[in-house]
């Protein structure tokens, strides 16, 4: 049986910390918390691999800002005589065409990252009185640079504490 990891409990206090600090900030502002955490998410499902990190804030910054583009496209599509579920369905099957071609060539746009917040700022759009996409971009820009930068502070720090030992 695993036993309690000293390290991992105080990584995991100072993370919590770092949270309440961003969860505050993003309340104050008045502006959603999501776009940020959901680099944190990423950071972490990647093993915090810091070479991803420009992938993951270009290509996030990249998704939700092709909400502009889904909004053209699909109101020109429907405006043709499509409906509207068919329009999106065709906007996103193409977009994830297009990470799947160019992926290779223009990773740090074309990736998983972008194809995510994509879908979350397509959900979150459809709530009451959503944030402008320019602002959402900011959020995951700012807010999830800083959570990266946060949480290699913590390892480090973690480090340090362990060698000095």
């Amino acid at each position: 049986m695993a036993k309690l990891d000293k390290n991992r409990l105080i990584f995991g206090l100072l993370l919590i910390i770092l949270i309440a600090i961003g969860e505050i900030v993003f309340h104050v502002l008045h502006v959603p918390a999501w776009p940020a955490f959901l680099i944190m998410i990423f950071f972490f499902m990647d093993h915090m691999d810091k070479k991803l990190a420009p992938n993951m804030l270009v290509g996030g910054s990249f998704g939700i800002l092709m909400i502009i583009a889904a909004k053209i496209i699909v109101t020109s599509l429907v405006d043709a005589g499509l409906d509207q579920f068919l329009a999106f369905l065709i906007f996103v099957l193409v977009f994830v065409y297009c990470i799947v071609a160019f992926g290779e060539i223009l990773p740090i746009l074309f990736n998983n990252y972008a194809f995510m917040a994509l879908l979350f700022t397509a959900t979150y759009m459809q709530t009451p009185n959503p944030q402008n996409p320019f602002i959402l971009t900011a959020i995951l820009l700012v807010g999830g640079g800083i959570f990266i930068i946060g949480i290699l502070g913590i390892v480090k720090l973690l480090m340090k504490l362990a060698s000095s030992k």
